[in-house]
Protein backbone atom coordinates (compact mmCIF):
# COMPACT_ATOMS: atom_id res chain seq x y z
CA UNK A 1 0.00 0.00 0.00
CA UNK A 2 2.76 2.20 0.76
CA UNK A 3 4.92 1.38 -2.20
CA UNK A 4 1.39 2.26 -4.67
CA UNK A 5 0.76 5.38 -2.62
CA UNK A 6 4.39 6.72 -3.06
CA UNK A 7 4.40 5.50 -6.86
CA UNK A 8 1.11 7.36 -7.12
CA UNK A 9 2.29 10.62 -5.58
CA UNK A 10 5.49 10.74 -7.96
CA UNK A 11 3.26 10.02 -10.73
CA UNK A 12 1.31 12.81 -10.07
CA UNK A 13 3.96 14.88 -9.76
CA UNK A 14 5.65 14.35 -13.14
CA UNK A 15 2.48 14.30 -14.86
CA UNK A 16 2.23 18.26 -13.29
CA UNK A 17 5.68 19.07 -14.16
CA UNK A 18 5.26 17.91 -17.63
CA UNK A 19 2.16 19.78 -18.09
CA UNK A 20 4.26 22.97 -16.92
CA UNK A 21 6.62 22.34 -19.42
CA UNK A 22 4.25 22.15 -22.15
CA UNK A 23 2.46 25.41 -21.11
CA UNK A 24 6.47 27.48 -20.47
CA UNK A 25 8.12 25.70 -23.89
CA UNK A 26 5.02 24.82 -26.51
CA UNK A 27 6.02 21.35 -27.01
CA UNK A 28 4.15 18.22 -27.35
CA UNK A 29 3.13 16.18 -23.82
CA UNK A 30 4.95 13.03 -25.26
CA UNK A 31 8.42 15.33 -24.95
CA UNK A 32 7.95 16.93 -21.57
CA UNK A 33 7.06 13.40 -20.32
CA UNK A 34 10.47 11.92 -21.77
CA UNK A 35 12.26 15.20 -20.94
CA UNK A 36 12.87 15.47 -24.46
CA UNK A 37 13.54 19.19 -24.80
CA UNK A 38 16.37 21.41 -24.62
CA UNK A 39 15.35 23.18 -21.52
CA UNK A 40 15.39 20.16 -19.17
CA UNK A 41 17.41 19.45 -17.12
CA UNK A 42 17.08 15.66 -16.19
CA UNK A 43 19.49 15.18 -13.49
CA UNK A 44 17.91 17.77 -11.15
CA UNK A 45 14.44 15.87 -12.45
CA UNK A 46 15.62 12.66 -11.59
CA UNK A 47 16.84 13.74 -7.68
CA UNK A 48 13.99 15.37 -7.26
CA UNK A 49 11.74 12.42 -7.84
CA UNK A 50 13.72 9.96 -5.92
CA UNK A 51 13.65 12.67 -2.91
CA UNK A 52 10.00 12.62 -3.19
CA UNK A 53 9.96 8.67 -3.37
CA UNK A 54 12.28 8.53 -0.35
CA UNK A 55 10.18 10.79 1.73
CA UNK A 56 6.26 9.75 0.43
CA UNK A 57 7.59 6.26 1.95
CA UNK A 58 8.56 7.56 5.12
CA UNK A 59 5.52 10.15 5.42
CA UNK A 60 2.61 7.88 4.37
CA UNK A 61 4.10 4.87 6.94
CA UNK A 62 3.19 7.63 9.80
CA UNK A 63 -0.42 8.15 8.08
CA UNK A 64 -1.50 4.30 8.25
CA UNK A 65 -3.88 3.88 11.08
CA UNK A 66 -2.88 1.13 12.97
CA UNK A 67 -5.32 -1.03 15.89
CA UNK A 68 -3.56 0.67 18.54
CA UNK A 69 -4.91 4.25 17.35
CA UNK A 70 -8.08 2.83 16.12
CA UNK A 71 -8.55 2.27 19.74
CA UNK A 72 -7.73 5.82 20.39
CA UNK A 73 -9.67 7.40 18.00
CA UNK A 74 -13.41 8.04 18.04
CA UNK A 75 -15.81 7.61 15.26
CA UNK A 76 -15.93 10.77 14.41
CA UNK A 77 -12.10 11.37 14.76
CA UNK A 78 -11.73 8.33 11.97
CA UNK A 79 -14.10 9.52 9.63
CA UNK A 80 -12.21 13.04 9.63
CA UNK A 81 -8.67 11.37 9.52
CA UNK A 82 -9.97 9.08 6.43
CA UNK A 83 -11.00 11.92 3.96
CA UNK A 84 -8.27 14.06 5.61
CA UNK A 85 -5.76 11.42 4.15
CA UNK A 86 -8.09 11.51 0.80
CA UNK A 87 -7.84 15.44 0.81
CA UNK A 88 -4.10 15.26 1.84
CA UNK A 89 -3.29 12.48 -1.37
CA UNK A 90 -5.47 15.18 -3.78
CA UNK A 91 -3.52 17.03 -6.77
CA UNK A 92 -4.88 20.07 -5.33
CA UNK A 93 -3.11 23.56 -4.62
CA UNK A 94 -1.68 23.55 -0.82
CA UNK A 95 -4.08 26.46 0.37
CA UNK A 96 -7.15 24.32 -1.02
CA UNK A 97 -6.00 21.35 0.59
CA UNK A 98 -5.58 23.32 3.92
CA UNK A 99 -9.02 24.76 3.45
CA UNK A 100 -10.84 21.60 3.31
CA UNK A 101 -8.55 19.55 5.99
CA UNK A 102 -10.06 22.41 8.87
CA UNK A 103 -13.88 22.12 7.08
CA UNK A 104 -13.48 18.10 8.06
CA UNK A 105 -12.29 18.68 10.96
CA UNK A 106 -14.77 21.59 12.03
CA UNK A 107 -18.04 19.17 10.80
CA UNK A 108 -16.91 15.87 12.17
CA UNK A 109 -15.66 16.74 15.86
CA UNK A 110 -18.15 20.00 15.58
CA UNK A 111 -15.56 21.99 17.11
CA UNK A 112 -15.90 26.00 17.18
CA UNK A 113 -12.95 26.98 14.46
CA UNK A 114 -9.66 25.79 13.95
CA UNK A 115 -6.95 26.76 11.91
CA UNK A 116 -3.58 26.10 10.51
CA UNK A 117 -0.43 28.50 10.35
CA UNK A 118 3.36 28.21 9.33
CA UNK A 119 6.30 29.43 11.15
CA UNK A 120 8.04 32.02 9.64
CA UNK A 121 11.77 34.33 10.48
CA UNK A 122 9.71 36.39 12.71
CA UNK A 123 5.74 35.79 12.30
CA UNK A 124 2.83 33.37 12.46
CA UNK A 125 0.87 33.17 8.96
CA UNK A 126 -2.08 31.59 8.56
CA UNK A 127 -2.11 29.22 5.77
CA UNK A 128 -6.02 28.36 5.37
CA UNK A 129 -8.91 30.82 5.34
CA UNK A 130 -13.06 30.35 6.50
CA UNK A 131 -16.08 32.64 8.04
CA UNK A 132 -15.58 31.00 11.29
CA UNK A 133 -12.31 32.81 11.65
CA UNK A 134 -12.79 36.54 10.36
CA UNK A 135 -16.60 35.83 12.76
CA UNK A 136 -14.06 35.45 15.71
CA UNK A 137 -11.10 37.80 14.90
CA UNK A 138 -8.53 35.59 13.96
CA UNK A 139 -6.10 37.24 12.15
CA UNK A 140 -3.77 36.43 9.56
CA UNK A 141 -0.61 37.48 10.93
CA UNK A 142 0.77 37.28 14.05
CA UNK A 143 3.93 38.65 16.06
CA UNK A 144 5.30 36.38 18.48
CA UNK A 145 7.88 38.74 19.20
CA UNK A 146 5.44 41.46 20.25
CA UNK A 147 5.70 43.04 23.89
CA UNK A 148 2.09 43.58 24.68
CA UNK A 149 0.35 40.59 24.74
CA UNK A 150 -2.03 39.88 26.98
CA UNK A 151 -2.41 37.07 28.75
CA UNK A 152 -4.78 34.79 27.49
CA UNK A 153 -5.28 35.95 24.47
CA UNK A 154 -4.77 33.58 21.19
CA UNK A 155 -2.21 35.85 20.47
CA UNK A 156 -0.23 35.04 23.57
CA UNK A 157 -0.84 31.59 23.16
CA UNK A 158 0.32 31.22 19.63
CA UNK A 159 3.79 33.55 20.54
CA UNK A 160 4.14 30.70 23.80
CA UNK A 161 3.84 28.06 20.98
CA UNK A 162 6.28 30.18 18.16
CA UNK A 163 8.96 31.20 20.83
CA UNK A 164 9.11 27.86 23.15
CA UNK A 165 8.68 25.50 20.67
CA UNK A 166 6.38 23.70 22.26
CA UNK A 167 4.55 20.74 21.14
CA UNK A 168 1.04 20.83 22.12
CA UNK A 169 -0.59 23.22 24.14
CA UNK A 170 -3.98 23.16 25.64
CA UNK A 171 -5.58 26.09 27.52
CA UNK A 172 -8.55 29.00 27.89
CA UNK A 173 -8.40 31.64 25.50
CA UNK A 174 -10.92 34.41 26.17
CA UNK A 175 -12.10 36.15 22.69
CA UNK A 176 -14.51 38.74 22.02
CA UNK A 177 -15.31 38.60 25.82
CA UNK A 178 -16.03 34.85 25.44
CA UNK A 179 -13.84 31.91 26.84
CA UNK A 180 -12.74 29.11 24.81
CA UNK A 181 -11.08 26.03 25.29
CA UNK A 182 -7.38 26.17 22.73
CA UNK A 183 -5.91 23.53 21.55
CA UNK A 184 -2.65 23.70 19.66
CA UNK A 185 -0.25 20.66 18.56
CA UNK A 186 2.86 21.55 16.21
CA UNK A 187 3.75 20.02 12.78
CA UNK A 188 7.22 19.28 11.86
CA UNK A 189 10.07 18.99 9.43
CA UNK A 190 10.93 15.71 8.22
CA UNK A 191 14.28 16.03 8.83
CA UNK A 192 15.30 18.24 11.37
CA UNK A 193 12.21 17.81 13.33
CA UNK A 194 12.19 21.41 13.55
CA UNK A 195 8.30 22.68 14.43
CA UNK A 196 7.13 24.74 10.88
CA UNK A 197 3.89 25.55 11.80
CA UNK A 198 0.40 24.70 13.79
CA UNK A 199 -2.60 23.02 13.66
CA UNK A 200 -5.38 25.04 16.35
CA UNK A 201 -8.71 24.22 17.04
CA UNK A 202 -11.12 26.38 19.19
CA UNK A 203 -13.72 24.23 21.49
CA UNK A 204 -16.84 25.36 23.84
CA UNK A 205 -14.93 26.21 27.28
CA UNK A 206 -16.71 22.87 29.02
CA UNK A 207 -15.57 20.38 25.68
CA UNK A 208 -13.12 17.95 27.94
CA UNK A 209 -12.67 15.85 24.71
CA UNK A 210 -9.09 14.34 24.41
CA UNK A 211 -8.11 15.34 20.98
CA UNK A 212 -4.31 14.59 21.27
CA UNK A 213 -3.49 11.63 19.20
CA UNK A 214 -6.19 12.90 16.47
CA UNK A 215 -4.14 15.81 16.70
CA UNK A 216 -1.04 14.34 16.18
CA UNK A 217 -2.02 12.47 13.04
CA UNK A 218 -3.65 15.12 11.35
CA UNK A 219 -0.25 17.58 11.81
CA UNK A 220 1.93 14.45 10.55
CA UNK A 221 -0.29 14.54 7.08
CA UNK A 222 -0.27 18.46 7.55
CA UNK A 223 3.98 18.07 7.50
CA UNK A 224 3.38 15.56 4.48
CA UNK A 225 1.71 17.67 2.22
CA UNK A 226 3.82 21.11 3.30
CA UNK A 227 7.07 19.27 3.46
CA UNK A 228 6.01 17.69 -0.50
CA UNK A 229 4.67 21.67 -1.71
CA UNK A 230 7.94 22.77 -0.55
CA UNK A 231 9.81 20.27 -2.52
CA UNK A 232 7.69 20.88 -5.65
CA UNK A 233 8.50 24.72 -5.41
CA UNK A 234 12.06 23.76 -4.65
CA UNK A 235 12.42 22.11 -8.02
CA UNK A 236 10.38 24.90 -10.40
CA UNK A 237 12.83 27.17 -8.69
CA UNK A 238 15.81 24.84 -9.59
CA UNK A 239 14.55 24.72 -13.46
CA UNK A 240 13.34 28.09 -13.33
CA UNK A 241 17.55 28.46 -12.65
CA UNK A 242 18.44 26.23 -15.44
CA UNK A 243 16.19 27.30 -17.68
CA UNK A 244 17.67 31.43 -17.11
CA UNK A 245 21.37 30.25 -17.71
CA UNK A 246 20.51 29.57 -21.62
CA UNK A 247 18.25 32.37 -21.56
CA UNK A 248 19.86 35.67 -22.76
CA UNK A 249 18.13 38.07 -20.20
CA UNK A 250 17.54 37.44 -16.24
CA UNK A 251 14.15 38.18 -16.14
CA UNK A 252 13.48 38.50 -12.52
CA UNK A 253 16.04 41.47 -12.44
CA UNK A 254 16.05 42.92 -15.83
CA UNK A 255 19.86 42.20 -16.52
CA UNK A 256 21.83 40.14 -19.33
CA UNK A 257 22.56 36.77 -18.06
CA UNK A 258 25.20 34.59 -17.71
CA UNK A 259 24.95 33.11 -20.69
CA UNK A 260 25.07 36.72 -22.26
CA UNK A 261 27.80 38.08 -20.42
CA UNK A 262 30.01 34.61 -21.55
CA UNK A 263 28.72 35.37 -24.93
CA UNK A 264 30.11 38.98 -24.98
CA UNK A 265 33.56 37.91 -23.48
CA UNK A 266 34.07 35.16 -26.17
CA UNK A 267 33.01 37.98 -28.87
CA UNK A 268 35.53 40.22 -27.39
CA UNK A 269 38.64 38.22 -26.21
CA UNK A 270 38.19 37.49 -30.26
CA UNK A 271 38.24 41.05 -31.15
CA UNK A 272 41.15 41.96 -28.62
CA UNK A 273 43.15 38.93 -30.13
CA UNK A 274 42.49 40.34 -33.41
CA UNK A 275 43.14 44.29 -33.48
CA UNK A 276 45.11 44.09 -29.81
CA UNK A 277 42.60 46.22 -28.12
CA UNK A 278 42.40 46.28 -23.97
CA UNK A 279 39.40 44.18 -22.43
CA UNK A 280 38.96 44.20 -18.45
CA UNK A 281 35.83 42.05 -16.33
CA UNK A 282 34.91 43.32 -13.30
CA UNK A 283 32.97 40.49 -11.06
CA UNK A 284 31.08 42.00 -8.47
CA UNK A 285 29.82 40.22 -4.87
CA UNK A 286 27.20 42.28 -2.48
CA UNK A 287 28.96 41.28 0.87
CA UNK A 288 26.69 39.16 2.87
CA UNK A 289 24.08 38.62 0.95
CA UNK A 290 23.52 35.20 1.96
CA UNK A 291 22.80 36.60 5.46
CA UNK A 292 20.05 39.00 4.13
CA UNK A 293 18.20 36.61 2.28
CA UNK A 294 17.70 34.66 5.81
CA UNK A 295 16.31 37.66 7.03
CA UNK A 296 14.07 39.17 4.63
CA UNK A 297 11.21 37.24 2.89
CA UNK A 298 11.84 36.23 -1.10
CA UNK A 299 10.11 39.57 -2.15
CA UNK A 300 12.15 41.97 -0.01
CA UNK A 301 15.37 40.11 -1.02
CA UNK A 302 14.37 40.37 -4.98
CA UNK A 303 13.16 44.35 -4.50
CA UNK A 304 16.71 45.22 -2.83
CA UNK A 305 18.77 43.27 -5.52
CA UNK A 306 16.85 45.49 -8.04
CA UNK A 307 17.70 48.52 -6.10
CA UNK A 308 21.36 47.49 -5.89
CA UNK A 309 21.62 46.48 -9.71
CA UNK A 310 19.57 50.02 -10.59
CA UNK A 311 22.60 51.83 -8.24
CA UNK A 312 25.36 49.63 -9.67
CA UNK A 313 24.45 50.42 -13.55
CA UNK A 314 25.06 53.83 -13.21
CA UNK A 315 27.54 55.06 -14.92
CA UNK A 316 28.39 51.68 -16.82
CA UNK A 317 29.52 52.80 -20.35
CA UNK A 318 27.36 52.35 -23.52
CA UNK A 319 30.37 49.55 -24.74
CA UNK A 320 30.18 47.81 -21.42
CA UNK A 321 27.96 45.13 -20.35
CA UNK A 322 26.46 44.63 -17.14
CA UNK A 323 24.80 41.46 -15.96
CA UNK A 324 24.32 38.02 -13.94
CA UNK A 325 27.47 35.98 -13.28
CA UNK A 326 25.80 33.89 -10.40
CA UNK A 327 22.72 34.71 -7.84
CA UNK A 328 24.71 37.19 -5.58
CA UNK A 329 27.49 38.12 -8.26
CA UNK A 330 27.06 40.75 -10.50
CA UNK A 331 29.58 41.51 -13.92
CA UNK A 332 30.53 44.43 -15.85
CA UNK A 333 32.88 43.53 -19.18
CA UNK A 334 34.59 46.91 -20.25
CA UNK A 335 36.03 46.13 -24.04
CA UNK A 336 38.93 48.82 -24.46
CA UNK A 337 39.94 49.65 -20.95
CA UNK A 338 42.52 48.49 -18.92
CA UNK A 339 42.40 47.01 -15.08
CA UNK A 340 43.59 50.89 -14.04
CA UNK A 341 40.57 52.42 -15.43
CA UNK A 342 38.51 49.57 -13.98
CA UNK A 343 39.79 50.02 -11.12
CA UNK A 344 38.52 53.64 -10.59
CA UNK A 345 35.29 52.86 -12.21
CA UNK A 346 35.23 50.39 -8.70
CA UNK A 347 36.07 53.12 -6.54
CA UNK A 348 33.36 55.44 -8.39
CA UNK A 349 30.76 52.68 -7.07
CA UNK A 350 32.08 52.14 -3.72
CA UNK A 351 31.69 55.90 -3.10
CA UNK A 352 28.09 55.41 -4.97
CA UNK A 353 27.18 52.78 -2.43
CA UNK A 354 28.59 54.50 0.80
CA UNK A 355 26.51 57.44 0.27
CA UNK A 356 23.13 55.40 -0.56
CA UNK A 357 20.84 53.82 1.68
CA UNK A 358 18.94 51.06 1.07
CA UNK A 359 14.99 50.63 2.29
CA UNK A 360 14.94 48.11 5.75
CA UNK A 361 18.80 47.44 5.11
CA UNK A 362 20.64 50.41 4.81
CA UNK A 363 24.30 50.24 4.07
CA UNK A 364 25.26 47.53 1.95
CA UNK A 365 28.98 47.18 0.24
CA UNK A 366 30.37 45.18 -2.05
CA UNK A 367 33.23 43.38 -3.30
CA UNK A 368 35.04 43.83 -6.28
CA UNK A 369 37.35 41.15 -8.38
CA UNK A 370 39.06 42.46 -11.67
CA UNK A 371 41.59 41.44 -14.13
CA UNK A 372 42.34 42.59 -17.93
CA UNK A 373 43.16 40.06 -20.83
CA UNK A 374 46.49 38.95 -21.63
CA UNK A 375 47.58 37.46 -25.33
CA UNK A 376 48.64 34.18 -23.51
CA UNK A 377 45.01 34.04 -21.84
CA UNK A 378 42.64 31.03 -22.46
CA UNK A 379 38.73 31.92 -21.91
CA UNK A 380 38.77 29.70 -19.06
CA UNK A 381 42.14 31.46 -17.55
CA UNK A 382 40.48 34.95 -17.99
CA UNK A 383 37.54 34.10 -15.90
CA UNK A 384 39.29 32.10 -13.24
CA UNK A 385 41.31 34.93 -12.50
CA UNK A 386 38.60 37.46 -12.19
CA UNK A 387 36.92 35.05 -9.66
CA UNK A 388 40.24 34.30 -7.84
CA UNK A 389 40.30 38.50 -7.38
CA UNK A 390 37.13 38.47 -6.13
CA UNK A 391 37.74 35.45 -3.85
CA UNK A 392 40.83 37.12 -2.38
CA UNK A 393 38.55 40.57 -1.89
CA UNK A 394 35.73 38.92 -0.41
CA UNK A 395 38.21 36.72 1.95
CA UNK A 396 39.23 40.44 3.51
CA UNK A 397 35.79 40.77 4.72
CA UNK A 398 34.38 42.70 1.84
CA UNK A 399 34.07 46.00 1.01
CA UNK A 400 36.96 45.74 -1.12
CA UNK A 401 38.75 45.49 -4.28
CA UNK A 402 41.60 42.93 -5.68
CA UNK A 403 42.82 43.36 -8.71
CA UNK A 404 45.26 40.40 -10.74
CA UNK A 405 46.84 40.73 -13.95
CA UNK A 406 49.16 38.07 -16.38
CA UNK A 407 52.38 39.20 -16.53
Amino acid sequence: MKLVLSLLIVTIYWCLDAYQAVINFNITFTKALLLDYDQSNTLVKLIIVIAIFIFSMIQTKTTVITKENKQNCTAEELNAIYSISDTILAPIPLHKQLNTVVDIMEKELQVKTSFIASFENDKILLLNTNESLSQLGIKTEYKPHHNELRIGSIEKLLSTSFLEKRESIDDIVKINGIKYRAILQTYKDSHSKRPMGITVILLEEDNDNNYENFLKRVCEQIAFTVNLTKKKEEAIKAQSRYNAQFSSMDTELGIPSNSKLQEMIEYEIKRSQRYGTQLSIMLIEVDHMKNLSNIFSEKETVTLKKEIVSLLKKGVRETDMFGKWTDNHFAIIAPDVDFRATKSFANKLNRKLDEHRFAKVGKVTCSYGITSFSPKDSIGDFRKRAEKALKEATSRGGNSIEVKILV
